[in-house]
């Protein structure tokens, strides 16, 4: 079982992570809030092309954040799910003419 300082310590990583990542959506919001309201009133053109673009980021941050949630998830879950309590040994052939 994993020492319980370092399952600590990793989830302050993930943390750390995922509010850095937030920070820098949240960022890209910022500046496409500050890139329509420069706009000229009446362009709808650069309007809809901004909320394209907006929609665009989202959907990839989503699919980053789904990416990594799973590889989370695997990297938690692959010490445990490794270790079958055989001392790490398995099926493996040790040698001795023992199967």
């Amino acid at each position: 079982m994993p020492d319980p300082s370092d399952l600590k310590q990793l989830q302050e990583q993930i943390f750390d992570l995922v509010a850095r990542s937030q920070g820098a959506v949240l960022d890209a919001g910022r500046s496409f809030t500050d890139s329509v309201s420069n706009m000229t009133p009446g362009d709808t053109s650069s309007v809809d092309e901004l909320i394209d673009r907006a929609f665009d980021l989202t959907e990839r941050v989503l699919n980053a954040q789904r990416d990594f949630a799973k590889q989370v998830v695997q990297a938690a879950t692959k010490p445990l799910t490794s270790d079958s309590g055989d001392g790490g040994h398995g099926d493996e052939d040790d040698g001795n003419g023992d199967t």
